[in-house]
């Protein structure tokens, strides 16, 4: 399945350069011909959109040049509409009709949320803001990008002061901020005096991306494309890079490990502070004996979450064990493929339910192991204990499959 990574820690991101990047990945000549001719036909501007070679710093990438005649749109009703027609004339299935629907319902949610009620659309209520956003979507449907996982890097916002509507603003615009906050997308610093994210790139990455990471994951890459921006920024190119790849695992995902030794607390505190950051979300929580400061006798707390709830859980971690630091690890684990069979099992005369989780790692069998509160529950019911029923689950169940016969 393919799989894409967009990198956008260099100079940000708009909705041009992802279609620019897309077009220099793909190697596409469809696209732009039909988006043309569909807005053409089905708005009231006249548009030229062409894809040109450019290099920014020396690096070589694709760069949209757009030509429109036209009126803005009033309203984000008219966005959609507008949008919803090209769609439907380029013949988008359904379902990526209604992701271009999302982006621009995120757009209008957060111009709606900077104006208080008053809604404007200002800078995106033009036909290119329709362009981007058809043309992106168009070509990750079109080579199956939509149906595998696309990553994204820290988003770079820029620095300095912007001109708008309401006049000089500082980088990130309000409405791309806005979005930022409410899909909590993580940036990245920049000393480029420039507006690098614009809404309608942000608000596209809130609604394509599946997971927004820190580091480059474990994978193999196939292929880059390059978009680029219009301005020439001081320090970098201005270029957005999409990289084709493969994961180098199926079995593999990145979580962040949260560490902290602690010399002062009782292990009642200790335990219940495991239990708390558990019920909390965190994939894994653990105590190991440890020597602190002054040689001193002193554990040391592990916890395990996914990435984007480091800080989250770092608060929750000092608040229920007192510590005033926590140092945090980028790491990958293998996970084992893991899914759950029916059968029964049958004591005295009685046939039982019991759920079995079969665990798989590259098609290999690691373990299998009857769910223990059923085991409970024929507790419960027969009065035997559950190591002698857990013995009799294997006896009868943990046959090759082809062998038993009752199972669901």
């Amino acid at each position: 399945m393919k799989s894409l990574l967009i990198d956008p820690r260099m100079a940000g991101v708009a909705g041009d350069m992802l279609l620019a990047a897309l077009l220099d990945l793909t190697g596409d000549q469809e696209c732009l011909p039909l988006l043309s001719k569909a807005i053409c036909e089905l708005t009231h501007c006249t548009a030229s959109i062409k894809a040109i070679h450019t290099t920014s710093m020396g690096i070589g990438a694709i760069k949209m040049d757009i030509g429109l005649k036209g009126e803005r749109f009033a309203s984000a009703e008219d966005l959609a509409r507008a949008f919803k027609n090209i769609s439907n004339f380029m013949e988008m299935s359904p379902t990526v009709i209604d992701k271009g629907l999302e982006v621009i319902s995120v757009l209008a949610e957060a111009e709606s949320a900077v104006h208080e009620g008053h809604y404007h659309l200002h800078e995106v209520g033009s036909v290119d803001t329709v362009i981007d956003i058809a043309g992106v979507l168009w070509l990750l449907d079109k080579y199956e990008f939509m149906d595998g996982q696309i990553s994204c890097l820290p988003v770079a916002v820029g620095n300095g002061i912007i001109s708008m509507d309401h006049g000089k603003l500082p980088a990130p615009a309000p409405a791309t901020l806005e979005i930022l906050c409410k899909r909590a997308i993580p940036i990245a610093s920049s000393t480029e005096k420039f507006e690098l994210a614009t809404p309608t790139g942000v608000a596209l990455l809130a609604c394509i991306v599946d997971d927004f990471i820190k580091i480059y994951p474990t994978s193999t890459p196939l292929k880059a494309g390059q978009g680029a921006g219009n301005a020439e920024l001081e320090s970098s190119p201005n270029i957005i890079r999409i990289i084709e790849n493969i994961s180098s695992c199926e079995n593999i995902e990145q979580a962040i490990l949260l560490e902290t030794l602690i010399d002062d607390a009782s292990g009642e505190i200790l335990g219940h502070a495991l239990n708390e950051m558990l019920d909390a979300g965190a994939l894994d929580a653990y105590i190991t004996p440890a020597t602190g400061k002054k040689n001193r006798p002193a554990h040391l707390v592990s916890i395990l979450c996914v990435p984007g709830e480091e800080r989250e859980m770092s608060c929750k971690l000092m608040q229920q064990t007192g510590s005033i630091g926590v140092r945090t690890h980028v790491v990958d684990r293998f996970i084992a493929e893991r899914k759950i069979d029916k059968y029964k099992v049958e004591i005295n005369d009685t046939k039982y339910p019991i759920r079995i989780k079969i665990s798989t790692f590259d098609q290999h069998l690691i373990s299998r192991k009857p769910e223990f509160d059923d085991l409970i529950e024929i507790s419960k019911q027969t009065g035997l204990s559950p190591r002698i029923i857990s013995e009799e689950v294997k006896r009868q169940c943990f046959l090759p499959i082809k062998d038993s016969n009752e199972r669901d």
